[in-house]
């Protein structure tokens, strides 16, 4: 009769074992801009070596995340292009606002294909006849939602370059799209945040955009719902560790 409780009890214990390491390494979902891939992707191999724990990444344009966010999207942390779509969840309460925190910066430049390469030396000036300076087409990401996209036609405008830019735009579904079109030789130029430019072989910067022609580009993290495992991820995203890869890749810590 021992021996037979003993062997009962011995699974469920190994069970409740097994059930309480799971709890304390619980996944966690992140949704991150699509320009974060890379230093999203180099954080998480530390961070899951470190705390035994898995990460999920979704990675795509600031705006499809929130809206996906918004819809109820399993989601525990939230990285941003923009403040603008940080701050449309805040306003419907879909992110833990007190976790709300701007946290990298970033700059943005105009692309051509290293294979194929422009051949005029673009100045970002308003005086510079840009309608004249190329033949093809121009990547961005969407003008109306894509943070990329918004930054560019807020820079286009200012520079008084948009009406002679809009009939030749080429507009993605978020920054890393846009990359790829000119890093294929697709588009002539793109318009891009640095730290993308540096990720692929075949583009070259052409310039960078001064940043008093845009709204600065300011990176904003947050959590979405609260939880152990969602603070400390939260908290490791602001490392020691965390800031070194953001620099490795281009982006100005804040």
């Amino acid at each position: 009769m021992t021996t037979t409780i003993k062997s009962a009890i011995k699974p469920l214990f190994i069970a409740m074992m097994v059930m309480g390491a799971t709890s304390a390494h619980a996944d966690i979902t992140v949704y991150a801009a699509a320009s974060m891939t890379n230093a999203v992707e180099d954080i998480n191999k530390l961070y899951e070596k470190k705390y035994n724990s898995k990460v999920k990444t979704s990675f795509a344009a600031s705006s499809t995340l929130a809206k996906q966010i918004e819809q109820g999207a399993p989601a525990d942390i939230y990285i941003s292009a923009n403040t603008s779509w940080m701050d449309y969840l805040a306003k419907k309460d879909k992110i833990v606002t007190s976790s709300y925190k701007n946290l990298l910066g970033n700059r943005l430049v105009m692309i051509t294909p290293k294979n194929n390469p422009i051949k005029t030396n673009i100045k970002i000036d308003k005086s510079f006849d840009i309608g004249n300076a190329f033949t093809g087409k121009l990547c961005t990401g969407n003008t109306a939602s894509v943070p990329v996209g918004k930054y560019a036609k807020e820079a286009l405008t200012n520079l008084g370059w948009w009406d002679t830019i809009k009939p030749r735009l080429v507009e993605t579904e978020d920054v890393r799209a846009a990359l790829n079109f000119v890093n294929r030789g697709e588009c002539q130029l793109g318009i891009v945040y640095a730290t993308d430019a540096k990720v692929v072989k075949n583009v070259q910067v052409i310039n960078t955009f001064p940043i008093t022609t845009h709204t600065p580009i300011v990176y904003p993290i947050s959590m979405v719902k609260q939880s152990r495992e969602a603070q400390q991820y939260y908290n490791f995203l602001q490392t020691k560790e965390a800031k070194a890869v953001y620099r490795k890749y281009g982006f100005s810590v804040l």
